[in-house]
């Protein structure tokens, strides 16, 4: 059967976790990029977005987050206000972030929600063990070290599954927006390594 070079960010990186957990006969290599964030990060998080925020922007953002419907207008605005503290530069990322708030779209904010139930009922915190494990020999994290949630998370799991982890300088949480030359060349040397393997 042939096998997969496994690629996750943020979310993404717990589906992959989760495959490789049911299904690690079938991945070949994995590369978790800007997460799995595990324990509690979500604190430092959302601390490092306040201080990234004006005033003005979070009271903003609660008022959006609490009506009970939005016009298109409304969504579009509640987007890049959550999304925009997710880069580096505040003013570049609040084009990207409006940017991706137009494309990105219709966010299933009830999907979210149920995924979200899910990640507390069974947290893959609890399944670290089985995960270091079951990890292909080439598997690597890679984070942007200006990224809102904590680096210190992602050192900490790294030690905890006894990977290498890359830290992009001068990226947040979409790393190939401020550095795309720099993440290119990793996903090249990444894959090329494990092909070539």
């Amino acid at each position: 059967m042939p096998k997969a070079v496994l690629m996750g960010h943020s979310y993404g990186t717990d589906l992959a976790s989760r495959f490789c957990l049911r299904h690690s006969d079938r991945v070949a290599a994995m590369l978790l990029m800007c997460g799995p964030f595990v324990g509690d990060w979500r604190t430092g998080y959302r601390a490092e977005r306040g201080r990234r925020m004006s005033t003005a922007q979070q009271e903003r953002l609660r008022a959006l987050e609490g009506l009970p419907h939005r016009t298109e207008e409304q969504e579009v605005e509640l987007l890049t206000l959550a999304w925009f503290t997710d880069h580096a530069d505040p003013e570049r990322g609040w084009h990207w972030a409006a940017q991706g708030a137009q494309r990105r779209r219709p966010v299933n904010w009830a999907m979210n929600g149920e995924l979200g139930r899910e990640g507390h009922a069974d947290p893959l915190d609890e399944h670290l063990g089985e995960l270091r494990a079951c990890l292909p020999a080439r598997a690597e994290l890679l984070g942007g070290a200006d990224d809102p949630r904590p680096v210190s998370a992602l050192a900490s799991l790294a030690l905890r599954l006894d990977l290498p982890l890359t830290q992009i300088e001068g990226a947040g949480h979409e790393p190939w927006w401020e550095q795309p030359y720099t993440v290119r060349a990793h996903l090249r040397r990444f894959v090329q390594g494990t092909v070539g393997a």
